[in-house]
């Protein structure tokens, strides 16, 4: 009886009981902790990773930066260098005052029988010449520059194209001493520009002035211009769905988002 009495009693099965409980609230603590344990290492290593997308990120957006500004620094430099050459040559007058002495041709042999022959253009002449070179210079520079960035996007690929429109005037550029490229630029033979312009000024004007290529070279440079907003693409179409992804997963509204999750797994092991 006294054994029962005993065993009913405060040390009975209500210790036995409470200290099973005791031992399973233990367990459920330290279990808590090392859960913890792992989600803290862990996130660590995912937030490691995410701070080294997002650096690459930014990295790769101050790369787009730098190329865009580059790019649209070159464009403007070609653009407003061909505008003005274009404008000189359109208002040029090829007229030349002193026609007889525009071209002096001298004749030398030296004491070996070897005969040289030199060529100099008066002063008017050579002014005449270097407006001309200047506008096929600028314009040659406006070809290379579409040409070598024609994959940065379809636009600046169609201004190449349209740049290089020039070939289906190419017997007439012939005519004053311009030969054209299958590109659309030129090459200039001195001696046969310097004759056209001193035996006809009207025809160099013609084919080169207003009516001409510098006329062509303005409206080409003002459609250029009228596209320069849009010739270089944004990141978005650059780089595509994978920007717009690392993004969202390093910026802080997901890690706010997350460590929300994280804390609601949290309280769901303690409760």
């Amino acid at each position: 009886m006294a054994i029962n009495s005993i065993g009913n009693g405060a040390f009975g099965n209500n210790f036995l009981f409470n200290t099973a409980t005791n031992n399973k609230k233990q367990d459920s603590i330290s279990q808590l902790w090392s859960a913890y344990g792992s989600y803290q290492n862990n996130a660590a290593q995912a937030l490691s990773g995410l701070t080294e997308i997002g650096t690459n990120v930014r990295s790769l957006l101050a790369s787009y930066d730098d190329a865009k500004s580059a790019f649209n620094s070159e464009f403007g430099e070609n653009m407003d260098a061909l505008s003005k050459s274009a404008a000189n040559v359109k208002k040029y007058n090829f007229s030349l005052e002193d026609k007889a002495g525009a071209i002096t041709t001298n004749t030398s042999t030296d004491e070996d029988g070897v005969t040289t022959t030199t060529t100099t253009y008066s002063k008017e002449l050579q002014s005449a010449i270097d407006a001309v070179k200047g506008l096929v210079d600028d314009y040659n520079g406006a070809v290379k520059f579409l040409n070598d960035n024609g994959e940065v996007s379809k636009r600046v690929d169609k201004l190449a194209q349209s740049f290089g429109d020039t070939t289906y005037r190419s017997s007439l550029y012939e005519s004053v001493g311009l030969t054209t490229k299958s590109d659309g630029s030129f090459e200039i033979d001195e001696e046969k520009l310097a004759n056209a312009i001193v035996n006809d000024p009207d025809k160099v004007s013609r084919i080169l002035g207003k009516d001409g290529l510098a006329g062509k070279a303005e409206s080409h440079v003002s459609f250029a211009n009228s596209q320069k907003d849009s010739l270089f693409p944004t990141a978005q179409k650059m780089f595509g769905n994978q920007l717009t992804t690392a993004q969202i997963y390093t910026g802080s509204a997901f890690r706010n988002m997350t460590s929300m999750n994280n804390v609601g797994n949290l309280l769901n092991m303690m409760f």
